[in-house]
């Protein structure tokens, strides 16, 4: 019997919160280690598999677009919960002395999209108590009525991906689009891609009749 408790326990690299490198990852993005330079980021949440893979990420921004568009009826990339352009040209870690390894652009050519990776910090500064759990997605969700725009949850955000929309003043972050989050429908190279539980489980009982393992 697949269950999501057995995936969590398996021996292929899956953990709660962020992992790498996992065969299983590997095995539903249909690329080797090999290929994709093991820089696959994958969140474990309570809806499913979130799956980011910078290595082919081409920087298009649609996924900010969607998201923009999705939540603020609006194509801005600057109101997307997921952000791109930030990373575009130096990589998340901003301009290093060392051209040839840092990411971005202008290093390595390779584009970090980041993603909420839903974790509890933005839930533990909030002063209002705004921001809950989502028990179905596991995304953490702004409640706007209580939101008051203080920005203690952009602050203290580890990935820096939740922002003060200074028009509403109201904090935005994503939401997981109620389990159907828009980047990863149409971001055209898989760069972004969320597997439901329900697909994670079957893609795992294919790779175990292929290998032979046995949960």
């Amino acid at each position: 019997m697949i269950t999501r408790r057995g995936i969590l326990k398996s021996s292929m690299g899956v953990a709660v919160g962020t992992v790498y490198h996992g065969t299983l990852i590997s095995f539903l993005t249909g690329c080797g280690s090999d290929n994709n330079n093991n820089q696959e980021v994958v969140e474990v949440m309570a809806g499913g598999l979130m799956v980011v893979n910078p290595v082919i990420c081409v920087s298009c921004r649609r996924c900010e677009i969607a998201c923009s568009w999705n939540h603020e009826g609006d194509c801005s990339p600057t109101l997307a919960r997921v952000k791109v352009e930030r990373n575009m040209n130096f990589g998340p870690h901003g301009v290093q002395f060392d051209y040839q390894t840092q990411h971005g652009e202008c290093g390595d050519g390779t584009v970090i999209p980041a993603t909420c990776r839903q974790c509890e910090v933005c839930t533990e500064v909030c002063p209002q108590q705004a921001i809950s759990t989502n028990p179905l997605t596991g995304a953490k969700v702004i409640d706007e009525e209580r939101c008051v725009g203080c920005g203690y949850c952009a602050d203290k955000c580890p990935q820096q991906v939740i922002k003060v929309v200074r028009s509403k003043m109201k904090a935005v972050k994503c939401d997981l689009c109620n389990g159907k989050p828009a980047c990863a429908q149409v971001c055209p190279t898989g760069a972004i891609k969320f597997y439901p539980w329900e697909e994670a489980e079957a893609a795992l009982e294919q790779y175990e009749k292929y290998t032979g393992l046995v949960s």
